[in-house]
């Protein structure tokens, strides 16, 4: 049995994972992404860790994700290899809207999709003045970090329009930058809902998040083997939270929540892994809604286990991903424990 790591070079993913496998003594191999590993044993266990894209126009990462699910596809056919997280679970996750309509099937809470399609703006907007629904999110279906999202909201009374988001132009190209905008021009605006509205997106009401000093904040959750591995709050004074765009990530137990809402986001997590076969490891976004601060799901990545807090410290999300694949014999010989499960 050996381990390989799929991955990039020169991200924090490969180095604190081969960080992590040198402290435990563990041997294992790399691959980049877009490769193929040569001379596999049967039942090599393989990490796949998603690329990293230089490339900061929107308008190709549609491109960018088919690319890389080709090769999950391609990959996913070697039948020696055996996956932390099968490339059909990698897949599932990384299509905001195939996510979120199985978990809506499997009756776990999430922020609202609504089920519309809008061409244009105006579809938006006659949209929202009928059904007065004035807060959305507007999310390409691809993609993560934030890329090409739009916090937006509408003004019954007046018409006016506000958007947050990281997209900036430049040279007549809608690009992602690490920084967010508030945009309230008219224009501008249209412009760049437009341009979003035309690529595949989903949009979503806007439930608002509760707060911790003045700064919005949802929660980050690691969630392995069956259980949290870590969590860390996402704060910020901008409707969106991401921790790339210079927003803050605050311990988890400064938000002093209560033991009973500890125990919901537990049985969310490990409700909504279990509607994804061959899906051991996820990175959940948990909203707490309501003064109740009842958890609901944002968004699930099946590649979401890379937290700075984590891997700054214990480094221990990747630790306890070799301990488990080092493992795997013992799984293999019946043990009734599932969480490495072989992917077909």
């Amino acid at each position: 049995m050996s381990i390989i790591l799929i991955g990039q070079s020169g991200t924090k993913r490969k180095d604190y994972f081969l960080k992590a496998a040198e402290e435990l003594g563990i041997e294992v191999g790399f691959c980049e992404i877009g490769s193929y590993p040569a001379n596999v044993e049967k039942d090599t266990i393989v990490k796949l860790d998603p690329p990293q894209y230089k490339d900061s126009d929107i308008s190709n990462l549609n491109m960018l994700v088919r690319g890389y699910t080709d090769y999950l596809e391609d990959i996913g056919a070697n039948k020696k290899l055996t996956f932390l997280n099968s490339p059909e679970s990698i897949m599932a996750t990384l299509d905001k809207r195939k996510c979120k309509e199985v978990l809506i099937k499997n009756g776990i809470p999430v922020t609202p999709l609504i089920d519309e399609v809008f061409p244009h703006i105006d579809a938006l907007r006659r949209y929202i003045r009928e059904n007065k629904t004035c807060n959305l999110f507007i999310k390409p279906r691809y993609g993560s970090g934030a890329a090409g999202i739009i916090a937006y909201r509408y003004n019954l009374r007046t018409g006016a329009e506000i958007v947050y988001t990281s997209i900036d132009k430049a040279e007549g190209r809608f690009v992602n930058t690490k920084k967010i905008r508030k945009i309230d021009r008219t224009e501008t605006i249209e412009d760049m809902v437009n341009f979003i509205l035309s690529k595949h997106c989903i949009v979503e009401k806007w439930i608002p998040k509760p707060k911790y000093n003045n700064l919005c904040y949802d929660i980050r959750v690691v969630w392995q083997f069956g259980k949290i591995e870590f969590m860390v709050a996402r704060c910020s004074g901008f409707p969106i939270t991401n921790l790339h765009l210079n927003n803050n990530a605050l311990d988890i137990n400064l938000l002093n929540l209560p033991q009973t809402v500890i125990c919901r986001i537990e049985e969310l997590c490990k409700d909504a892994l279990a509607c994804f076969k061959g899906l051991n490891c996820a990175g959940i976004d948990i909203l707490l809604k309501g003064r109740n601060l009842e958890p609901v799901i944002i968004e699930m990545n099946a590649q979401g286990d890379l937290i700075y807090r984590d891997i700054y410290n214990e480094n221990r999300i990747y630790k306890n991903q070799l301990i488990r694949m080092v493992n795997y014999g013992e799984f293999k010989q019946g043990n009734t424990d599932e969480s490495l499960r072989r992917y077909y």
